[in-house]
């Protein structure tokens, strides 16, 4: 019995398959061929038949795989309109398959559905890539929340997690919470502040209610919470937004998060709520601040001194403003504590929202659009009117001349009437006429 002999292959060529083999059996068939091997036991040693080991033996190279040409189906002459249409209707497959049968087509709707998935997975693949945005020193910060189970006291709470992340060197601030209302989102930014000694230029968010009460898709249009819209003007930062369903946008505090979340939270037991945040704190310092980032390939810790954060020691806390909903009278007034503030006349009968800041200011918002700004009085019954928002009522009044009386119409009321001569009598004659005489 003949053995198999050792075969060194050359290099795969580029198109280094034939329509039915790969490179590997192809280069086989060759070298056994070489070695004197009748066609029929080189087709039983590599499992082929024998026309595959002619075809190959008459070649000098492998030929590159030639698919062949998919048969034209009822669906062949639509494909054009099919891709210009997916990205109208969102890839429904259902509404492809309507707005087809209105053009005459008489297929199956699973064949429609067939042709469009591919077609989706390409636009899900596209929107999952993200290409890495880095910023400047001092110039962005990311924020977003997360929740996790901890253990206190042998009980396994559910904890929220508020995290603010340094664009440039990837220091990060994580504080634990039981709520994200708006006044606790306030003051965990205010105690990132003072962990990183300082403000960046602006701060990338989600779109959570607390920030932002509407927009649209592209961000043209943003009605902002105006409390936070308040807190973001008082420490001078520009808040940003993602676009909605893109919070991979913001990937640093993503990342951050899991991090916290992982190597923090995971597997640790605390004794009472109140060491959760202090211990948390020690580990940001020491393990946190210390490692090397897997992206930067160096320690938040030395990057954070070339961080330019804008300085905010000196300046108060910020005091959370009253917010309470009004609605514009007739007169273009807003009655707020016996005061009442004017506002524009085309918001009359709206409803308004006047928000006391930490300033002794008055600011009257409508749909998060700040709409008249009055220095608060703290007197009683007083009137504060911007006499803009009222200019376009006052209206010049023109003197009408008066119409000439019209004359008396026979038949009718005689009003006015000249005045009749009045006969002058002696007052005998009344009281002859009282006694029955003539």
């Amino acid at each position: 019995m003949l053995e198999r002999p050792v075969i060194d292959f050359p290099q795969t060529q580029q198109g280094g398959e034939s329509p039915m083999i790969g490179f590997e059996t192809w280069t086989m068939i060759k070298a056994l061929h070489r070695q004197g091997w009748a066609k029929r036991k080189i087709a039983r040693e590599v499992e082929v038949d024998r026309n595959t080991v002619r075809r190959v033996l008459r070649q000098d190279r492998p030929q590159p795989y030639a698919r062949r040409p998919a048969r034209p189906t009822l669906l062949t002459p639509y494909e054009a309109f099919i891709r210009q249409r997916v990205t109208e209707v969102d890839y429904c497959a259902r509404r492809i398959f309507e707005d087809l049968q209105a053009r005459g087509y008489r297929g199956s709707y699973d064949t429609v559905k067939l042709f469009v998935r591919p077609l989706r997975g390409e636009r899900d693949r596209f929107e999952e890539a993200t290409v890495r945005f880095e910023t400047a020193p001092g110039r962005q910060a990311q924020v977003d929340w997360g929740s996790t189970w901890v253990w206190i006291d042998g009980t396994r709470v559910r904890m929220q997690l508020f995290v603010m992340v340094l664009g440039y060197s990837r220091r990060q601030y994580a504080e634990f919470t039981e709520d994200q209302t708006l006044e606790t989102l306030i003051r965990c930014h205010e105690h990132a502040f003072d962990w990183f000694g300082g403000v960046t230029d602006e701060i990338l968010y989600d779109n959570p209610k607390t920030i932002v009460l509407a927009r649209d898709w592209e961000g043209k249009t943003i009605t902002w919470n105006p409390r936070f819209w308040d807190f973001a003007k008082y420490y001078g930062f520009i808040p940003r937004l993602c676009r909605p369903g893109r919070a991979r946008t913001k990937g640093k505090v993503e990342s951050g998060i899991k991090y916290v979340k992982r190597a923090f939270g995971l597997g640790r037991h605390f004794a009472t709520k109140a060491k959760l945040n202090p211990q948390l704190w020690e580990w940001l310092t020491t393990r946190a601040d210390q490692r090397i980032h897997g992206t930067t390939f160096q320690k938040p810790a030395e990057l954070f001194a070339h961080e330019r954060l804008h300085p905010h020691h000196g300046k108060p806390p910020y005091q959370l403003p009253v917010v309470m909903p009004r609605t514009v009278a007739p007169d273009c007034l807003v009655t707020v504590d016996t005061n009442r503030y004017s506002v524009p006349w085309p918001y009359v009968g709206k409803a308004v929202e006047v928000v006391w800041g930490p300033e002794e200011t008055v600011r009257i918002y409508h749909g998060g659009q700040l709409i008249a700004c009055h220095p608060r009085r703290h007197e009683r019954h007083q009137l504060v009117i911007d006499p803009v928002h009222t200019a376009a009522l006052r209206r010049p009044v023109r003197p009408q001349a008066p119409s000439p009386a019209a004359p008396p119409q026979q038949g009718g009321p005689l009003w006015p009437r000249p005045a009749d001569p009045v006969e002058v009598r002696d007052l005998a004659v009344y009281e002859a006429l009282a006694q029955g005489g003539p």
